[in-house]
C-alpha cells in the first residue's frame, strides 16, 4: 500500500467493476492498494449518469461523481445536475466536445458554464488530439463521427476563461499535444488547472519523448503545485511520489487540490 493518501480526480464509471489499468481488478482494490481516500466516477453518457448516482449513493465516503451533460437536452440535464449536486452526488462536470459534436466556446454551451459557476463546481475537459473516429461512449441517443474541429483548441479555452474568469476548469492530460499553450493558460488564469491522467500516452508522443516525472516537474516549476491534480488512467500515486518535488508539493497534487476543487467537504488540508 502507498504510504500517503490521495484522491483520484479522473476515473471513469466503467472502472468500477473492472479497472483496466489495474490488472482488471475492481475499483476498490485499486483504491486500497494505493491508499486512495476518494475516487471520482466520471459519466460520459446518460446511462453513465444513472450508474454514477447508484454507486456514489452506495459509497459516498469513497466516491464522488462527475456528471455528463447532453448539450442537446440542456435544460433537462442541467436540472439533473442541480439535483445531483444538492444530493451530494455530483462534484463536477465532464465535457468532451470531440465525441459530442460541439464547439466549447459556442454561446449555446454557455448555460453549462453559468450553471457550474452558480453551483461552484469545476468543469473537467478532455484535452489533446485523439486518433479515433467514433467513441462507443458517446451520447446514448446520438451517433456522431468525431470531428477534428471539435477537439478543443487552446484559443477556444482562452475565449471561455476570458468570459468566465471565475469558472474552474481542469484540463485533463496536461493539455496533451497542446501542453505549452495550456501551461500558459494556467499561468494566466487563476482558475485554470491541469490533471495528470493518461500522461504516459502523451509523454511518449512528445518529440523528444519525456518522462511522466520530468513533465510534472516542469509544470510545477511554472505553475506551482496547487494547480495540478492527480488523475489516474495508467498514472499512479507512486508516479507522483517519484517526482523530484517536496513532500508538500506532492501532497498538493495527490490530495489537497482535488479536495479543494472537487471534494468540497470540510476537512484538514495536508501540510507536512
Amino acid at each position: 500500500m502507498n504510504e500517503y493518501k490521495s484522491i483520484d480526480s479522473h476515473c471513469h464509471i466503467y472502472c468500477f467493476d473492472k479497472t483496466d489499468y489495474f490488472n482488471d481488478l475492481p475499483l476498490f482494490d485499486y483504491m486500497n492498494f494505493y491508499n486512495i481516500e476518494k475516487c471520482s466516477q466520471i459519466a460520459v453518457n446518460e446511462s453513465d449518469n444513472e450508474n454514477v448516482i447508484r454507486v456514489v449513493s452506495q459509497h459516498p465516503e469513497k466516491l464522488f461523481g462527475i456528471a455528463y451533460i447532453n448539450v442537446r437536452k440542456m435544460d433537462e440535464y442541467l436540472a439533473k445536475l442541480r439535483q445531483g449536486v444538492k444530493d451530494g452526488i455530483f462534484r463536477g462536470v465532464k465535457m468532451h466536445p470531440y465525441v459530442e459534436d460541439y464547439q466549447l466556446d459556442d454561446p449555446k454551451i454557455y448555460p453549462i458554464y453559468e450553471t457550474c459557476l452558480e453551483l461552484d463546481i469545476p468543469v473537467l475537459f478532455h484535452t489533446g488530439v485523439l486518433h479515433f473516429n467514433k467513441w462507443v461512449t458517446a451520447s446514448d441517443t446520438d451517433n456522431f463521427d468525431a470531428k477534428t474541429s471539435c477537439i478543443g483548441y487552446p484559443v477556444q479555452f482562452g475565449n471561455v476563461l476570458e468570459r468566465y474568469k471565475d469558472l474552474k476548469i481542469i484540463f485533463a492530460h496536461f493539455g496533451g499535444n497542446f501542453y505549452p499553450e495550456f501551461l500558459s493558460l494556467c499561468e494566466r488564469f487563476d482558475n485554470a488547472y491541469m490533471d495528470t491522467a493518461w500522461l504516459d500516452h502523451y509523454s511518449e508522443r512528445n518529440l523528444p519523448p519525456v518522462t511522466v516525472q520530468s513533465w510534472i516537474e516542469h509544470a510545477v516549476k511554472f505553475l506551482g503545485s496547487q494547480k495540478i491534480l492527480y488523475g489516474g488512467e495508467d498514472i499512479y500515486p507512486t508516479d507522483i511520489e517519484k517526482c523530484n518535488l517536496t513532500r508538500a508539493q506532492k501532497d498538493d497534487i495527490l490530495y489537497n487540490n482535488a479536495k479543494r476543487l472537487t471534494v468540497f467537504d470540510k476537512g484538514i488540508i495536508i501540510n507536512r
